[in-house]
């Protein structure tokens, strides 16, 4: 299991198209550098609800 980022944590939202060709959906990815490089954290579909989940990965207080 990863361990847990150090603070300040950082992430950043990614859009994704996902689907066959011309039958695309895009997708909002959290990505951020811990425990690799470009790391997945969550997928959403939505952007709202990926700066949500931003806010909340970033917030020392949530950990």
């Amino acid at each position: 299991m990863p361990t847990r980022p150090p603070y300040p944590r950082e992430a950043r939202i990614v859009a994704v198209e996902k689907g066959a060709t011309g039958q695309t959906v895009t997708w909002y990815q959290l990505r951020a550098d811990h425990p690799k490089p470009d790391s997945l954290i969550s997928e959403h579909e939505t952007e709202s609800e990926a700066q949500d989940a931003k806010v909340r990965y970033e917030d020392p207080d949530k950990s």
